[in-house]
């Protein structure tokens, strides 16, 4: 997930608590990291998590937490 966020954000410092808003996202950044998350997932990956999870770490626990809900 830092590895994402720093392809979207170069020249940032990305940590666990790194806000995806504060390293500047906006729209055009929210529909590229989905679309990075869907192709390394391999499943689709909706916008709103990103908005309800922006922190690195938030976002990393509820793909993982979604991931399991759907697997059972």
């Amino acid at each position: 997930m830092v590895k994402l966020f720093e392809k979207l954000f170069p020249g940032e410092v990305v940590e666990a608590e790194s806000d995806f808003f504060d390293l500047g996202g906006d729209s055009l950044a929210l529909v590229a990291l989905c679309a990075e998350l869907e192709e390394s997932l391999g499943r689709d990956v909706h916008p709103s998590i990103v908005l309800n999870h922006p922190t690195v770490q938030e976002l990393a626990a509820a793909l993982i937490e979604s991931s399991d809900k759907n697997s059972s």
